[in-house]
Parts: structure tokens; sequence; C-alpha cells
């Protein structure tokens, strides 16, 4: 808590000022609603604290059990839920070094590459977006922000959410392409799942930092 300095305030939260690029976007908007999928930690690297200081407010899941700790004692206008996310309801392997990690993850290749010293596992319960939306906020028709940082785990994040119901006004998602993350042109995007699942659903690219990308519902 005293080591991210929560006592000073922040132009920006985000790893990469994701989080001006989606205030600047929303500048009008007074309040709003998001969906923070893998939200890590409430004021380091996070997307979505400079909405909810702006009066937003919304759903918050991670893997991590003690980021879900500090979201419910700093974020009392959220609902934050200890959970997976994907395109149905199982239990997977967690993969993680330390209890709270932005590198942990569902994927193993994503840990083997992450973690090279070792990891540990565990099993955790999953659930689809749909789910959580729908047990927690009945009447909720739209989603105005999304974002989605599972390492390796994005694309069936997306497949979790019914677009016809909630339909996203703006996505931020990575893309991680190691080998090509520098290529100025992106041309590695036109063969990346996401990239093609959300071009399918009507978005594009507003805003995009090496491997962070923010999508809008055209």
């Amino acid at each position: 808590y005293i080591k991210h300095k929560v006592f000073i305030k922040k132009k920006s939260y985000a790893l990469n000022n994701e989080d001006t690029a989606v205030l600047n976007y929303f500048k009008d908007k007074k309040r709003g609603f998001y969906v923070d999928v893998g939200c890590y930690h409430p004021l380091d690297g996070n997307n979505t604290q400079l909405l909810y200081k702006k009066g937003w407010n919304g759903i918050n899941l991670d893997i991590n059990h003690y980021s879900i700790k500090l979201f419910n004692f700093l974020r009392k206008r959220d609902i934050s839920i200890h959970s997976g996310i994907s395109n149905k309801k199982s239990k997977l392997i967690m993969y993680y070094r330390k209890e709270i990690n932005m590198l942990n993850t569902l994927d193993e290749k994503i840990a083997k590459m992450n973690f090279r010293n070792g990891y540990k596992k565990k099993n955790i319960q999953v659930n689809t977006l749909n789910y959580f939306i729908s047990k927690y906020f009945k009447k909720l028709d739209m989603i105005d922000f999304m974002n989605i940082d599972v390492e390796g785990g994005e694309l069936n994040v997306l497949k979790s959410l019914n677009f016809k119901i909630y339909k996203p006004k703006l996505i931020c998602v990575e893309i991680h392409n190691i080998k090509k993350m520098f290529d100025k042109n992106y041309k590695y995007l036109k063969t990346n799942s996401i990239y093609n699942f959300l071009v399918k659903k009507g978005y594009k690219i507003v805003w995009k930092y090496k491997y962070s990308f923010i999508f809008e519902r055209s």
C-alpha cells in the first residue's frame, strides 16, 4: 500500500499512458461503466483509476487474490471479483511466481517465457464475463470501456462477452508479438486472432503503443 505511494496524485496510473488516452476520449462523460479484466493493482499499471477518480464505477476481475483485496479496499463503488475469465466455466491452472504479480497467467507458454527461473501452480475457477456482469449488473445494457490484460488469454475473454447486448464503446487490449513488437507498420496485426476478432465485430484501432491497443466501436 505504501510502496505504491497511494497518497500522491498522478496524471497517469497506466504503464504506457493508456489511461490518459481513454480519459481524453471520454472527457465529456462524467459517469460511465468499465470492465477491467486482469486488473492487477488499483494504482500501479492500471487503466481505470483515472475513470474511477472522475466518478465512474465498474467491475474488476483478477486471478490474484491479493489484487482483489486491494481493489475492495480502495474502490468502494466497484465490484471486484477473484476469478479467471475465459470463454466457458471451468477450472484452469494458474501459473505464478508470487501471489500478486502482473505477469501471473493461465497460459503455460506465457509462464515459461516470463518466469524463466520457475513458477508455482494452482487450480483456479474461471467463468465468463457474461456470467459475472449479468449476476451483479442485471440492468446493464452497455459497457463504456473494457480493459483486458491477462497475459495470453485475451481472445477467450473477448469470446466470453455478448457483444450484441453489451456493445463496449472502447476496448484496450494487449496484443503480443515479441519478434515484431517494434514493427512501426504493425503488419503482423492482419494475421492476429484478437485483431481480426474485433474487426469482425466492427471495431477499429484509435490508439496504439508497442503491445497495447485501443479499439473503438464504429
